[in-house]
Formats: structure tokens, sequence, C-alpha cells
């Protein structure tokens, strides 16, 4: 079923990022009279189309990409009455608006996503700790008064309302190449308001992508008590094979009582390959169940028990400990452009370093981790989803600008050149450029491709 929503979930970002992309390039060569013969979603055999005055619009097989294709004499004879409309005959400018207009459209598309979720409203986990977890540089940050609850305010001077927006300042920090950050806390019951200047980001590894940096930090979120109520159950697992429904709570696990779900978590986690009667209470009554146990490897990398549920969350539980942010329409879009911003400055920062090889080109992702993405995001909801959409637009439309032959960015560069000389770049010196850019974009896609295979096979 997990694949079912990757491929489902890949098909329809890359199919509205697409199309939006491409978009741009047919509406803009549109606004200067250049004649679009096609405008097709996706390569290769096509699935669907239809045919319009002088434009076929096509869906083909392969979804992973798309293309316009313009009357120009470059690639073949074009008739009298087009000439004028041909694109190798548009001034420079209008070339370079036309190739420009896909990967801009999609950096615009992005921040209008990242403004309508400010309008809808980001929920997420009140980023509040219990005491700092000894050894760590927030625990020597706070000599003081460490046992009680805190509320995280503020990270290096951000206001943040979620464990999620920790995470993102902590990021844009370290690829800052930060050594420190301040923090500033409220107490959870004194009120006390605490602001730590200083707290060192040695132990925080950007390249490591499984590190836990808040709990690195020293983070330790507050444990929510639950009753270990059965929400979904995965396919093929002991507690499907068990026939353990969504709905259940669980009770017992041989002879230790099961209080709350973190008890199920460490009791399951301690029995792999083990088989054990499992108590649980189904429509108020009691029943018993044998279930054979498996194991898989935690977040840490240790073997553990695997039962295969996940837990029904209850919202009356939850309530105290959830934070959602709205904005009217005007801030909405003024935090989506400064998202955007700081998005692109950071993609961009971080390429450099990958460039230079201060972080692992194991950062890379590519089709198979976008497919997982899209899936979880997909069964996780409208913000997830439209999160996870604005950041991919805006990888592509960074990506589409960088100048590289073959991507829209090598065009601009060559445009570039033709502005400043008066006359096109020779094409010999085109076609020069367009193997090694292929080169590039294969060489990439192979080293994208490899860490989705290393991420999914675990290393």
């Amino acid at each position: 079923m997990t694949f079912l929503w990757s491929i489902l979930g890949f098909i329809i970002v890359i199919g509205i990022l697409v199309t939006i992309h491409e978009w741009g390039h047919y509406q803009v060569a549109r606004w200067f009279n250049i004649k679009v013969l096609k405008f097709s979603i996706g390569f290769g055999k096509t699935i669907w189309s239809k045919k319009t005055k002088e434009t076929e619009f096509q869906i083909a097989m392969i979804p992973l990409g798309g293309y316009v294709k313009f009357v120009d004499e470059s690639e073949g004879p074009v008739a009298p009455e087009d000439l004028d409309r041909s694109f190798s005959r548009q001034s420079v400018y209008k070339r370079f608006a036309v190739v420009a207009a896909g990967p801009v459209v999609n950096l615009i598309f992005a921040w209008l996503v990242f403004s309508a979720t400010y309008m809808i409203g980001i929920t997420g986990m009140k980023p509040i700790f219990e005491q700092p977890i000894p050894s760590t540089a927030l625990y020597a940050a706070m000599p003081e008064n460490r046992n009680q609850a805190w509320l995280v305010v503020e990270v290096d001077h951000q206001p943040v309302s979620s464990w999620s927006s920790v995470n993102e300042t902590l990021l844009m920090a370290l690829v800052d190449g930060k050594q420190t950050i301040s923090l500033k806390l409220e107490g959870l019951v004194s009120k006390e308001v605490r602001t730590l200047p200083s707290v060192s980001l040695r132990d925080l590894d950007l390249n490591n992508q499984k590190q836990n940096w808040p709990k690195t930090l020293g983070f330790q979120p507050i444990s929510i008590s639950m009753p270990a109520i059965v929400g979904q159950i995965a396919s093929g697992s002991p507690a499907e094979m068990a026939g353990l429904q969504s709905g259940d709570t669980i009770l017992s696990i041989d002879d230790t009582p099961i209080d709350d779900w973190k008890a199920l978590i460490q009791t399951v986690s301690k029995i792999p390959d083990q088989t054990v009667s499992v108590g649980l209470k189904r429509n108020d009554q009691l029943i018993f169940k044998t279930v054979e146990v498996t194991h898989h490897k935690n977040s840490q990398g240790e073997i553990a028990g695997y039962l295969g549920v996940r837990l029904q969350v209850s919202s009356d539980y939850m309530q105290p400990y959830l934070s959602t942010v709205r904005y009217g329409m005007i801030d909405s879009l003024s935090l989506g452009l400064q998202k955007s911003l700081d998005l692109i400055d950071m993609s961009l920062v971080m390429l450099k370093k990958m460039l230079f090889g201060e972080i692992g080109v194991e950062n890379l992702s590519g089709p198979v981790s976008i497919a997982q993405f899209s899936g979880q995001a997909l069964q996780s909801g409208i913000i997830s989803f439209l999160g996870l959409l604005g950041l991919l637009s805006l990888s592509l439309g960074i990506l589409n600008l960088l100048p590289i032959p073959v991507l829209d960015g090598g065009h601009l560069i060559y445009y570039i050149v033709e502005m400043i000389k008066g006359s096109p770049v020779k094409e010999s010196t085109m076609m020069i450029g367009q193997k090694i850019g292929l080169l590039l974009i294969i060489g990439l896609t192979v080293l994208a491709l490899t860490n989705d295979i290393l991420r999914i096979t675990d290393g």
C-alpha cells in the first residue's frame, strides 16, 4: 500500500510541477505570438492528446518531465506564413523571456503555495521539553532550574511555534556555518522567561541525515501519556496477521501491563522474534491474541521488536500540546515570500558547500526519494502536501536556472552572450556544451538514484 501511495504521490506532484513549468514557457510564447506546436507532459508514447487550432496538448507515458515545441527553423522547414512566428526569428530578449519563464513560474508558484499554507494554518507539536538531556550543549547552557518543563519561544532570534520550525531554524543555522545559536525559553508553569545567548552546535552534523538535531542539542520533548489505541496497521505486519483491528486498545503483552503507548513501544522493542499473548479491549470486551512479533532496525540502527501498528491519536489528549499558526492574506504573502527567499539562499549555499566538498553528495535526493516523500505527504494532509509541493517547485526552479547546457539556465547563458556580442553563439560551441551538460545531468541523476537506493536499503 505504501508503494501505491508513493506512485500516486509522485505522479500527482511531478504532474503539477511539470505542467506549471511548461505553462510558463507556453504562456510567454503566446504573449509574443510565437506559434506553439506541442505542449507535452511526460515523454515517450502518448497516452492522451487533444488538438486545438494550432497546438497539440498531450500526456505521455514517462512522467519525468515535459516540453513545449515551437515553430523553429533550426528544427526543420517552416511554412512561409509561419516564419514571422518562428522562435528562432524572435529577438534575443523575447527568446530569453520565453526560456526564463518556466523556472520563474516555478519560483512564483512556490511562493504562492507557501503563502497558502500560512493562510490555511500550520499545525504542529509545541516545542515543549521536560529538562535538558545530561552532557549536551543545552544542559551545559542551563546551569540552574533545569527541572521543569520549558517552551521554546525563539531559536536564533527567530520565533518558533513547533518542533518542525525548530528543526528548520537549526537547519538554516547549520547551512550558514554558525557555531552557536541563541535560545529564548519560557517556563511552562513558572512563566519565567530565560534567554540562552550561546548554545553550541558543535555536536550537530549536517551530513548525518539520521541525526535527531533537537535531541543531540539536548531537547527532550515532553512525554505525552496516550492510551495504546491501535490506529493504522501495516500490511503484512504481525498485528495484521494476528487479527488486530483499528480501534483496539492494547492492555497487556504476556504478563506485562501496557498503561500507554510509550509502554507499548518499550515493551515490543525488547521482544524481537518472540511469540506473545496480547490482551486487548475491543467493543468493551477483553480478548487475547497470539502475536508472532518480528524485528526491524529502529532509529538508532538497533534490532528491535516490530508489531506494525500506529497510534490512533486522540484530539482530546493532544489539544494542549498542539499549536496552529494562521495569518491573513497580506501577512501570509509576506511570510511565504520570506520563506522562499530563505530556502533559495539555503539551497545555493548547500550547492556551493557540495561543490567545494564541505558537505557530502549523499544529501542529493532522486526520484525514488521524491516518490516516498510525495506518498507520505499525500497521506499526511493538505499542509504537508502543499509544503512538499512548494519545496519541490522551488528546487525545480533553482535547478533549471543553473548555468548548465541542456537546462534552461544553459540556454539563458547563450542568450546573455548573444546580447553582449551582438550575434548568436556558434552552433558547434552549443553542441559541445549540450554534450557536456548531458553528461553532467546523467551523472547527477545516477548519483541521486544511488543515494536513493542506499537510503531505502539502509546503506
